[in-house]
């Protein structure tokens, strides 16, 4: 299946530029493509001085929007997005494919005093699991950026063809993401497409770069392709995993694991 990650900043409005790299992407016979956080609307702590009523105007252009070019340009579209339900904010994922929506809402949120998401988006605290759908017989699990730290979400994670990371990553992390992503990759033998945002948000006086560098990352846990700091697009053939899995066997020795702990 052929898939692309769109490395962009935050878009205006308008909708012509996902219109132009969708088009390509439909020229090139992409099947999938993923957006980066904070894409579709502004970034978190601009977010936070916002009207609630802009916000849900924000989205309701781009939701729109991304359901109409899925049908239109035969796509299957992943792109964070932030809801307003009953006036509140709710940090979400969505999935459009053939006009149709189905919604995977992030579960766990960064607590910190700089970037405290925690105390501002209001989602639901169900109970834990990997959520994910299926793209022309591709399995396919998303996880917002924070949520691959943890070991929790990856009891199943053997059981995909591909984990879309939506990400907006800043400061000078790029190197530890690369090595987790690799690390989550190899030791789950599943393919990982990570998609950074770019752009400058500037937080209490400061600036923060949102640097790209999004990839794809193989079931061996290898690198085999990387953007750079600007706004492009990745475009890749990928494959089921089988052959990483059937190679390492960690599925099941790790099942054998699991047998024998107390």
């Amino acid at each position: 299946m052929k898939i692309a990650a769109l490395q962009l900043s935050t878009q205006a409005l308008s909708n012509a530029r996902l219109d132009y790299y969708l088009r390509i992407c439909e020229q090139k016979n992409v099947r999938l493509v993923a957006l980066g956080e904070y894409v579709l609307n502004n970034f978190f702590t601009e977010l936070k001085t916002m009207p609630i009523d802009l916000i849900k105007e924000q989205s309701k252009v781009k939701l729109q929007a991304l359901k109409e070019y899925s049908a239109k340009y035969n796509l299957c579209i992943v792109a964070p997005i932030v809801l307003i339900e009953k006036n509140e904010p709710i940090k979400t994922c969505i999935v459009a494919n053939n006009g149709k929506i189905k919604y995977i809402n992030q579960q766990v949120f960064m607590p910190y005093s700089h970037w405290n998401e925690e105390e501002y988006f209001k989602n639901k605290k169900d109970k834990i699991k990997l959520q994910t759908f299926k793209c022309d017989n591709f399995k396919i699990g998303v996880l917002f950026g924070f949520e691959i730290h943890f070991d929790e979400f990856f009891k199943k994670a053997n059981e995909l063809d591909l984990l879309i990371i939506p990400t907006a990553n800043t400061y000078n992390s790029n190197a530890r993401w690369c090595e987790l992503i690799k690390m989550r990759a190899f030791l789950n033998n599943i393919n990982i497409l990570r998609i950074n945002r770019i752009g400058v948000s500037e937080v209490n006086e400061l600036e923060w770069n949102f640097y790209g560098n999004s990839f794809l990352c193989n079931a061996y846990g290898d690198i085999i392709q990387e953007l750079s700091n600007a706004e492009e697009v990745l475009i890749s053939d990928i494959v089921k995993p089988n052959d990483a899995a059937k190679f390492w066997k960690f599925k099941e020795v790790r099942n054998e694991i699991n047998k024998r702990l107390l």
